[in-house]
């Protein structure tokens, strides 16, 4: 029966039975459906063979296909295989490391020349499937990247999963790194040029001082007399020299991507809110400043200055004469907390969604860039925190900022 099954299944009913039945006892008839019965099955096997050959190329098509996607990726990319050796290499994983396909498919990623290996098989092996904005050493200079993984799984007949592969993507964020701190550093200039009438008037003061001082002394005949306008000479220079520091240290050009030190946040806050203080003594603004000794942050003092600046300009933008701005700072476990608090005019509902949109402005035309928040974010993000802002009309804005902390011993 299994017998006559199977040649059913091949040459029709009627072959089967002669088969089985007779023996294969053919006469004229019998042969010449035979005849036709293997015909039938020639052209079953021709079409069948057609349609596999039509599926192989379109298998060979999505295939080529799906390998040009990723050799045309304009992220950099790399497919590792079954025993972890190097299948794909696009052209932009060529233009981001120099290296070229042929040197790197076949191999391993730890025949990689440095500092891609460690970069790389460090990444294969991490637990994490992003890694944003890591930096190394290449060519000289400081580069920095996104990473992104996806380990390719199969499953067998069997039933077992297996990882076969894994693919890397290697985001180059190196210009798009160097185009912010250059819009940041042309946002700090820009924020100089409205300290300066603040700053002319400040030094005034002093420098007045001094000249009468000068003056005086010439007329002095007694030692203590001479001693004290001397002593009062320094304290003035050294008030000049306070601001024009702390003018200067906001405003230098850096390195788009410095190594990161501990710095005190007390002190940044304090130079920041000096330098505010120069363009709006008219509003005769209290600043209520409240800093936990001894918090330190990993970073970069001077972009950190620049976010503060920033948000205080805006907080004293939107107060009016005789508010008060409070600036808080704390420890809350393993992280840091600012707040920035002001009872200004707030900011509509319409205009949130906004917020951090570079050239986003509710200020008049040439009181601000509309930089300021979309900079600062920038920068927080760089430091990985956050920055959120709650605004009711009419009552006010409290901006909380939140860092990793590093406390000193």
């Amino acid at each position: 029966e299994r017998i006559e099954r199977n040649l059913y299944g091949l040459i029709g009913p009627q072959m089967s039975n002669l088969i089985v039945n007779r023996k294969l006892a053919l006469d004229a008839r019998a042969r010449t459906a035979l005849a036709d019965s293997m015909r039938y099955v020639e052209e079953r096997l021709a079409r069948s063979r057609s349609l596999l050959h039509g599926l192989t190329r379109e298998l060979d098509t999505l295939q080529r296909y799906q390998r040009q996607i990723l050799e045309d990726l304009p992220l950099g990319a790399c497919a590792l295989g079954q025993e972890g050796e190097i299948i794909l290499w696009n052209q932009a994983m060529e233009a981001c490391t120099g290296i070229r396909g042929a040197a790197a498919i076949g191999y391993p990623l730890s025949h990689l020349p440095h500092p891609w290996n460690e970069l790389l098989v460090g990444f294969a092996r991490a637990s994490d499937s992003h890694v944003y904005r890591t930096q190394i050493q290449a060519e000289g200079r400081t580069r920095w990247f996104n990473l992104h993984k996806a380990v390719i799984t199969d499953t067998s007949i069997s039933g077992v999963t297996e990882a076969p592969g894994m693919v890397i993507l290697v985001e180059d964020l190196t210009q798009m790194e160097t185009l912010e701190a250059e819009l940041a550093h042309s946002d700090r200039l820009a924020s100089v040029g409205r300290l300066a009438a603040g700053l002319a008037h400040e030094i005034g003061n002093p420098l007045t001082g001094i000249t009468s001082i000068a003056q005086n002394l010439r007329y002095e005949e007694e030692r203590e007399a001479i001693d004290q306008s001397i002593e009062d000479i320094l304290v003035q220079t050294n008030r000049i020299t306070h601001i024009v520091r702390s003018l200067m240290n906001f405003s230098r050009g850096s390195e788009p991507l410095r190594q990161r030190t501990e710095v005190g946040l007390c002190r940044i806050l304090e130079e920041a809110l000096e330098l505010v203080k120069l363009t709006h003594k008219e509003k005769n603004l209290l600043f209520i400043l409240e800093c936990q000794a001894g918090i330190r942050l990993k970073g970069d003092a001077q972009r950190l200055s620049q976010v503060f600046v920033n948000l205080l300009s805006n907080a004293c933008d939107a107060s009016q004469p005789g508010d008060s701005i409070g600036i808080e700072a704390l420890e809350e476990g393993q992280q840091v907390t600012i707040r920035i608090r002001d009872r200004g005019t707030g900011i509509p509902d319409s205009f949130r969604e906004r917020l951090f949109e570079p050239f986003a402005t509710t200020k008049p035309s040439g009181k601000g860039t509309g930089l300021g928040l979309s900079l600062a974010r920038n920068i927080v993000l760089d430091h990985q925190g956050t920055i959120e802002i709650e605004s009711e009309v009419g009552r006010g804005t409290c901006v909380t900022i939140r860092f990793p902390g590093t406390t000193s011993a």
